[in-house]
């Protein structure tokens, strides 16, 4: 089993409906997603689980650095499309896609998740020490304010014990990373896994 950690918003906004994409419809957004990943030179296409085809698959999308009509574009300007595009334009916030059943639509939904924010994916244990290192409760899922996060990692105690597990050093520098993150509107970012 493994750990995520992410940042979130923590904004309980009342997001746009889900959009329903057909899948002609999903080939030309990666397609577009592609092309612009090679021009940005970031990707904008994060998986989250499976593939597309696979009968279960969940992927985020960075739309923040693309024109809404270049993206609208890709779904035949559909308006619960546009409405979730740029909601996320708004808030910074990627979108997600996701079919859950072979049987199921895809939909498009707004993310949680910052646009620009980086992930961690951990085995259990070592994620478990890592919020050992951190000083936060050893639980399975959980949320803590950035605030609360800088300060730990700027505590020299808590530093030093991170410091001196070198199988943490880049799971530091990412966390310090979306420690560093402002949001895009006003309120604060949290750290959130699970």
């Amino acid at each position: 089993m493994t750990i995520t950690f992410r940042v979130e918003d923590g904004r309980s906004i009342t997001p746009p409906c889900a959009a329903v994409i057909t899948p002609d419809q999903l080939a030309a957004f990666r397609d577009m997603l592609a092309e612009q990943a090679l021009r940005l030179g970031f990707a904008l296409l994060l998986p989250v689980y499976g593939v597309t085809g696979d009968p279960w698959f969940e992927f985020d999308a960075r739309v923040c650095h693309l024109s809404l009509a270049t993206i609208a574009r890709c779904f035949d300007h559909d308006p619960s499309v546009i409405a979730i595009l740029d909601e996320a334009q708004f808030l910074g916030r990627r979108v997600r896609i996701a079919q859950t059943d072979r049987a199921r639509d895809i939909e498009m939904r707004l993310s949680l998740n910052p646009d620009a924010a980086p992930e961690i994916v951990m085995a259990n244990p070592a994620a478990l020490t890592l919020l050992d290192g951190l000083g936060i409760d050893r639980t399975i899922a959980g949320m803590v304010p950035m605030t609360e996060l800088r300060q730990r990692l700027m505590d020299p105690r808590i530093r030093r014990r991170l410091d001196a597990d070198p199988g943490m050093a880049d799971c530091v520098e990412t966390l310090s990373k979306m420690a560093a993150l402002k949001p895009v509107v006003d309120g604060e970012y949290l750290l959130a896994w699970i």
